[in-house]
């Protein structure tokens, strides 16, 4: 059956409609857990010493009994190594003694509901202010660095690399190849999709509880981890991936003895093949930023969908440059087959894409002030040039049937070299998605800055900032206090991807009252140390809803301003 282009785009039409009003009115939740407040605050400087530590994520996570660490200012354990959770996402720890003066670090670590592991560390103090022995490295951990961080990283991206690659080569040789061909690269292609994601899979596994615990290399080699690594939500996926992935590889080859070459699949086996395939796409989405957040059995099933649209689409595009460049007897009726599938496939990921979009940004503004709005930014403008190249490689495949004699190959030379670009910028977006698997979505960094405003005593926000140039990533912890109208200190204090501070050349904050229409109210801050800037008494003029904005210039060209939403009480 001929899908017409006008058709298809009155579905486009329609489902995104449906998906409008079926998330209208959806409620505010968030995938990524991010500190909001503590009590006692970051930074704060306390008169009587704490009892126990409280922190309060944007969403749920799993701890253990290393979950939250309180260090003494000589690097000193000083909780009671028991962790509990208080509901709405509260977590308290008790503190041994009697605390002397000085600066305590409270280091956190553990697992969010989208299966990122998270860490983090601040400071405050008793008495007064003091020198510390706790570095940035025993403070908290970052678990996507060191070998085990990039390890873990690669496999993830050879993961769906792998898959990628499957999809595409079954989408090939089960619907586009014509029967009565020969298909031996296509077999080849399927086998080497399946081995790669079989393989990457099960270096997630093994990799998984260094990759959420202490990060260490010796810690893969502890077998007795690996029982309580398939207990967890992650482990499990990935344990449910492998055994999907045996059944296909065991039906593969005991088909493969009695499936003659160039014969097509029944309508079993290509309902078999698409429920696996489907199988398989669920365990990438039950594991990630859909399965958290906004409408989880929506966005589940949204990002499934999604996956295997991007795996017909550009796991085909793998798949066929490959045929084009090792045969140039391609059948035009494979050719032309394929061009319909991707097309179809490009539809279903502009609706799903747009889903994901509004679910994990937001606002339009997100996308050019958060990094993962900018790799979503970076990802779009790759795949608007992919569907430039795809275009031209469609005039190229209608005009292969229409080659005259005296010039037989030169369509093909053209659609050769077409898909060939197009694979490599495929290859590109899938770099892409992979990274923003690990990254914080951008609704979750708003939301989590509102959060943490909106809590009683000092208004305290987490901004995350990159400038772009050398140096230029990091992290703004801005506490206004007491929070409320009438005069505040405010503190900024910049780190570095490693939580070490960071000594930029200027950093400027504003207030504005929109609804008020009152600002912006330049904040003028004052260097007093490196990574430091503070003002001890800056007036609000009323309660309310308030945007802080925050320009950081890390070189004489690199600079960014980066926004938040503050209540003042």
């Amino acid at each position: 059956m001929t899908v017409t282009t006008s058709r298809v785009c009155s579905w486009i039409v329609a489902l995104v409609a449906g998906l409008c009003l079926m998330v209208g009115g959806a409620s505010q939740a968030d995938a990524h857990a991010v500190l909001t407040s503590s009590t006692p605050a970051r930074g704060a400087v306390t008169t009587e010493p704490p009892s126990r530590v409280t922190l309060v994520f944007t969403e749920e996570i799993a701890v253990t009994s290393d979950a939250v660490r309180v260090l003494d200012p000589e690097g000193r354990r000083v909780d009671d190594a028991h962790p509990v959770a208080e509901g709405g996402n509260t977590y308290a720890v008790a503190l041994r003694g009697q605390l002397p003066h000085g600066t305590y670090t409270v280091a956190y670590q553990g697992v969010s509901a989208d299966s990122h592991p998270i860490a983090g560390a601040f400071t405050f103090s008793v008495g007064a202010p003091s020198a510390t022995a706790v570095s940035a490295g025993l403070g908290a951990r970052d678990p996507d660095a060191g070998f085990v961080g990039r390890a873990y990283a690669a496999g993830r991206l050879g993961a769906y690399i792998g898959a990628i690659l499957l999809v595409g080569a079954v989408c090939l040789l089960f619907w586009c190849w014509p029967e009565g061909r020969e298909n031996r690269l296509l077999r080849g292609a399927v086998v080497a999709g399946w081995g790669t994601t079989v393989l990457c899979t099960l270096a997630l596994l093994v990799l998984r509880s260094a990759y959420t615990g202490s990060g260490r290399v010796a810690e893969i080699s502890d077998l007795a981890q690996l029982g309580g690594v398939l207990r967890t939500k992650t482990g499990a996926l990935l344990g449910v991936r492998l055994a999907l992935l045996a059944g296909c590889g065991a039906l593969w080859v005991r088909r493969s003895t009695s499936w003659p070459a160039g014969r097509r699949p029944s309508g079993v086996l290509l309902g078999w093949a698409a429920l696996t395939s489907a199988g398989l796409a669920g365990t990438w989405a039950g594991a990630e930023h859909a399965s958290a957040g906004l409408q989880p059995l929506v966005a589940m099933p949204v990002d499934a969908v999604h996956l295997l649209a991007a795996g017909t689409w550009v796991g085909g595009l793998f798949v066929l440059a490959l045929l084009l460049l090792r045969r140039t007897d391609v059948p035009a009726t494979a050719l032309a087959r394929f061009s319909q599938v991707a097309f179809v496939s490009v539809c279903v990921l502009v609706v799903t894409g747009l889903y994901q979009t509004w679910r994990q940004v937001g606002s339009p503004s997100a996308l050019l002030e958060t990094r993962f709005g900018l790799l979503l930014t970076a990802k779009a403008a790759v795949v608007a040039l992919l569907l430039c190249l795809g275009y031209l490689s469609r005039r190229s495949t209608r005009r292969i049937a229409q080659a005259t004699p005296e010039s037989p190959g030169t369509p093909l030379r053209r659609l050769r070299r077409g898909v060939a670009a197009e694979a490599v910028l495929g290859l590109c977006v899938i770099v892409v998605a992979a990274v923003l698997t690990s990254t914080e979505p951008a609704r979750s960094e708003a939301s989590a800055a509102v959060a943490g405003s909106r809590t009683e005593g000092p208004v305290t926000a987490e901004i995350p900032f990159d400038t772009g140039g050398p140096k230029g990533a990091g992290t703004a912890a801005v506490i206004l206090d007491p929070g409320r109208a009438g005069p505040n200190g405010v503190h900024v204090t910049l780190t570095d991807p490693g939580d070490t501070p960071l000594d930029a050349p200027a950093v400027e904050a504003s207030l504005t009252s929109q609804s008020n229409k009152i600002g912006p109210l330049s904040i003028p801050l004052l260097r007093v140390s490196e990574g430091h800037w503070t003002v001890p008494d800056f007036q609000v003029p009323m309660p309310g809803d308030w945007e802080l904005a925050l320009t950081v210039r890390t070189s004489d060209i690199d600079q960014i301003t980066v926004r938040r939403a503050v209540r003042l009480h």
